[in-house]
């Protein structure tokens, strides 16, 4: 089932998280498996103001991971 998620965007990873709890009764394996990488003389920013490579190779798998993580306990084992 193809879903859209933009790592970079705060408001993506909500709804992309609210979406499998709500249509997915289970989940059983997470992978957090998407990166970016910018030259160090590119500067760049996400949408909700964070540096791009902390806020999309860091914060968007941090948040997205404790917004499915009661649903990933609760399919135990997973």
């Amino acid at each position: 089932i193809p879903m859209e998620l933009d790592l970079a965007s705060l408001s993506s990873i909500h709804k992309f998280a609210e979406r499998v709890v709500k249509d997915f009764p289970e989940i059983h394996v997470l992978i957090n498996n998407a990166g970016v990488y910018m030259g160090l003389k590119d500067v760049a920013f996400t949408k909700d103001g964070f540096e791009i490579h902390f806020g999309v190779n860091h914060l968007g798998h941090f948040l997205l991971t404790n917004l499915l993580l009661d649903k990933l306990k609760s399919s135990a084992p997973s």
